[in-house]
């Protein structure tokens, strides 16, 4: 029997996955914002997809920290196992 897994934001139906059983679509993803409702985005801070850090999308402006609201509903960005980012409720 295959497992299946939602988004905890918008419970649209993601790939299964023990290691992030918490994480969000990437329609949702697109929705982090710092705690004042400023939109941030994500991205790998190497070529290999290593590193995580965030960068506010209007100004482009570096984002200090991995904590992020989609919402209203706190979560947290880091590297995804394999490269890439994952942001997941916390």
């Amino acid at each position: 029997m295959e497992k299946q897994q939602y988004c905890p934001i918008c419970q649209q139906e993601v790939d299964y996955s023990s290691r992030y059983p918490k994480y969000l679509c990437n329609t949702c993803m697109d929705l982090c914002t710092d705690a004042e409702g400023r939109p941030v985005a994500f991205y790998n801070t190497t070529i290999l997809g290593q590193g995580c850090q965030g960068e506010y999308k209007d100004m482009g402006e570096r984002y200090g920290g991995d904590n992020c609201y989609v919402k209203g509903i706190p979560c947290k960005a880091e590297e995804h196992h394999f490269g890439g980012i994952v942001v997941e409720v916390v």
